[in-house]
């Protein structure tokens, strides 16, 4: 994901931050270093290009959000306004555009009724 030395993103870490994401192959410490280092705009640049986290976790990473907040609101400037205006932005993009929607999944049951 980044272009950066393992020992600045290290230097850059909270101790707690140099754990995995669970089921992802990110650490926490990625996501401020991406936060202070690549011009994040939007929450959703945090999470669908920068850390694609919103492209490989459930939900778009929904659940993972209050602990990306924790580390990431304060490098990216936000308050908690703007960051609560993010989330709901990008929860929103997520699924209109990366969720599939309920309806266009068939019904396993029925078609195994025929």
């Amino acid at each position: 994901m980044l272009r950066v030395g393992r020992s600045a993103l290290i230097d850059a870490a909270q101790p707690e931050e140099l754990e995995e994401i669970p089921c992802t192959g990110t650490l926490w410490a990625e996501l401020r270093w991406a936060a202070r280092d690549e011009g994040i705009v939007h929450l959703e640049d945090l999470m669908l290009r920068r850390t694609r986290l919103g492209l490989t976790v459930m939900e778009g990473g929904k659940a993972l959000l209050p602990a990306i907040r924790s580390i990431c609101q304060t490098e990216l400037g936000w308050d908690n306004a703007h960051w609560e205006e993010e989330e709901q932005s990008y929860l929103s993009l997520w699924q209109r555009c990366y969720n599939l929607p309920e309806e266009t999944i068939p019904d396993w049951r029925v078609m195994l009724k025929k």
